[in-house]
């Protein structure tokens, strides 16, 4: 009887799993993202899914428009309708140093090709005065593809 039941879950698991994979395989789109924060000035998040594979380009800008940081994310994603799972390495401001990470968020894509992105990951922001910066979980923008 239990055997059974490992197996139905085990089955329901792969099948989840596959399904995820045939979606992400399937999913060629672009996101940009722009929130504007008084303190400190703006930031732009560039989001391109392409057949599986996944690039996020995260720039902050000072309120003179120079950058005072930047970070690229590349690896591989999986999708379940809206939500979307990614395994990949992070680059900081163009440092050599990698750091390999699991992110997860939500992306939902209106009519009017504007998009929400919506993670709980994004954490504060340190400026260099010594403020702290809560980031917006909720971002809009526009679908590029």
């Amino acid at each position: 009887m239990i055997k059974k039941a490992l197996l139905g879950a085990f089955l329901a698991v792969c099948f989840i799993f596959i399904q995820a994979t045939f979606t992400a395989v399937n999913t060629q789109s672009s996101y940009v993202f722009i929130d504007k924060y008084p303190t400190f000035g703006s930031e732009i998040l560039k989001i391109n899914f392409n057949n599986g594979r996944i690039k996020m380009n995260l720039v902050r800008k000072n309120k003179e428009d120079k950058i005072i940081s930047s970070s690229l994310f590349s690896g591989i994603f999986l999708r379940f309708q809206n939500h979307y799972y990614t395994f990949g390495v992070k680059r900081m401001n163009k440092s050599r140093e990698v750091d390999f990470t699991f992110r997860n968020f939500f992306i939902d894509s209106l009519r009017t090709n504007e998009a929400v992105f919506i993670s709980d990951d994004r954490g504060i922001l340190e400026l260099e005065d010594g403020h702290a910066i809560n980031l917006n979980s909720l971002l809009l923008g526009n679908k590029v593809r």
